[in-house]
């Protein structure tokens, strides 16, 4: 659970121009 949620995190840090993936990635 640690693991996924420092990758959300760093998913959202390093990748704002991306945020549809993120929001995506985030509903799954």
């Amino acid at each position: 659970n640690k693991k996924l949620q420092t990758e959300k995190l760093e998913l959202k840090k390093y990748n704002p121009f991306l945020r549809r993936h993120t929001v995506h990635r985030e509903i799954k």
